[in-house]
């Protein structure tokens, strides 16, 4: 009985001859050249290019049943073109960063800006000649002492017809310039009409003040003085609520006239 016939030529029995998947290779190549190309600004064109390229690769070899390979180098084309891709991001961040680090150290510094001087919105204002009809006259430190200065300003107060009262004050003394602000109004015009305000900036004359009789700390305080200069009487501004002519003028009125005989805070003279 004659046997099988031979397999026709060129044919070879075994397992089917695996090829390799082109696309596998191509993001291989691309994934090396995004790696090697980073600093010619290609790592990023090349290297999405590799891992779109590794995964088609990827899905066609799994559905070839085992006629195609190249898995690894689709691999390596995903992993070098990823890579390829970060570095070139990095590198273009760091071209940026130094490009504007050294633009704006070239940038000269901006001038320190310029402030107007501010006067102090505390400070009472006198104008020139007082308020109104109350005559308001502010002493400050000179070669004269104060004692004779005050004793200067009875002498002229009484050839005047008036009533000399001195007030301690200061530019941030924000009790002053509500007292000074209410001033204008008719109550205090009245009470203050023939009184002669004298004003002492205790940072100018404070060193003086002990000596005279005025050694409260708080401010303003208000005082009586003799033609000598020296305190006869003093009341301070808490001997009234709120800082406005209706609260100040009795209080000041029944003051000058020596009819004020119950004290919030007495003055203490030469025992304080």
């Amino acid at each position: 009985m004659p046997g099988p016939p031979p397999p026709p030529q060129g044919w070879h029995q075994g397992a089917p001859v695996q090829s390799t998947d082109t696309k596998a290779v191509i993001a291989m190549v691309l994934g090396i050249l995004s790696l090697v190309t980073t600093f010619c600004y290609l790592g990023l064109p090349l290297g999405i290019p590799a891992i779109v390229f590794g995964a088609l690769a990827h899905r066609d070899i799994r559905r070839s049943d085992g006629m195609s390979g190249g898995r690894g180098m689709a691999t390596a084309g995903i992993v070098l073109g990823a890579l390829g891709a970060l570095v070139f991001v990095g590198w273009i961040g760091f071209l940026a960063f130094a490009v504007l680090g050294a633009k704006s150290a070239a940038a000269p510094a901006p001038p320190p800006p310029v402030f107007a001087p501010t006067v102090a919105t505390t400070a009472p204002v006198t104008p020139p000649g007082g308020w109104g009809r109350i005559h308001v006259v502010d002493l400050h430190a000179s070669t004269a002492p104060l004692r004779s200065q005050l004793a200067d300003e009875v002498k002229s107060g009484k050839t005047a017809g008036e009533t000399v009262l001195v007030e301690t004050t200061a530019a941030a003394c924000a009790a002053c310039t509500e007292i000074a602000r209410a001033m204008r109004d008719p109550a205090l015009q009245a009470v203050l009409g023939s009184v002669r305000l004298v004003r002492l900036d205790v940072r100018e004359v404070g060193s003086e003040l002990p000596a005279l009789g005025m050694k409260e700390p708080a401010l303003p305080w208000f005082y009586v003085i003799d033609a000598h200069g020296d305190v006869r009487d003093g009341i301070s501004a808490d001997e009234w609520d709120d800082n406005d002519a209706e609260n100040v003028a009795p209080v000041l009125d029944a003051f000058l006239h020596g009819k004020l005989r119950s004290r919030r805070r007495p003055w203490r003279g030469a025992t304080l």
